[in-house]
């Protein structure tokens, strides 16, 4: 008999789990695919790891969606967000800045925000450069693993925005290591709000 419901019991937690797990994942993933920029102020670019003094795969790809929205119409100005890590030889926004300028964004149009180490402190640290700005409307672009979670974020700090997702990078273990670790972060977001 105690067999039986130790297997039953087993089989309930694997239950509840799967199901969590597909409240949860199922949304990130719908958000990241459906998700659409709408014209703005500006582009707000979050960060993510450096290789070298390099962008890495997921960074790059970031970048080069806004690239193609600054060229394309849907602002005028591009925010780039991300400090420098211990591990990092420059701050994220720096090489971004780089980046795009060697892509013939020009320098003026890009504003540099360093001092953000998470998500959270990436976009109210743009939020007060949009505020200096006088910019009212925001497009995020980040990978989309990453959308739901920043558009989340930057509701509950009171940033209009809209999303624009960068595709992630062509690497099945990379893209699954992404997904679980914004289901985690996405529910540790709504459970704990934070």
């Amino acid at each position: 008999m105690r067999l039986f419901l130790n297997q039953k019991l087993r089989r309930y937690l694997l239950l509840i789990v799967v199901i969590t797990v597909a409240a949860v994942e199922i949304p990130i993933i719908a958000v990241g695919h459906l998700t659409k920029p709408v014209p703005s102020d500006t582009i707000i670019v979050l960060g993510a790891k450096l290789i070298g003094d390099q962008p890495s795969t997921m960074l790059r790809l970031r970048l080069d969606e806004a690239l193609q929205l600054y060229h394309q119409g849907y602002a005028p100005a591009i925010i780039v967000s991300g400090a420098q890590g211990l591990d990092e030889v420059a701050s994220e926004a720096s090489v971004m800045r780089t980046y795009l300028v060697a892509k013939g964004i020009p320098p003026e149009k890009i504003y540099v925000e360093d001092k953000s180490y998470n998500t959270h402190q990436n976009l109210l640290n743009s939020k007060n450069i949009m505020r200096e700005q006088g910019f009212r409307q925001a497009i995020i672009v980040s990978n989309a693993s990453h959308i739901r979670r920043s558009l989340v974020l930057a509701q509950q700090l009171g940033i209009e925005a809209s999303g624009s997702p960068a595709p992630m990078a062509d690497n099945t273990y990379l893209t699954a290591k992404q997904y679980a670790r914004e289901g985690a972060a996405m529910l540790s977001l709504l459970v704990f709000n934070r």
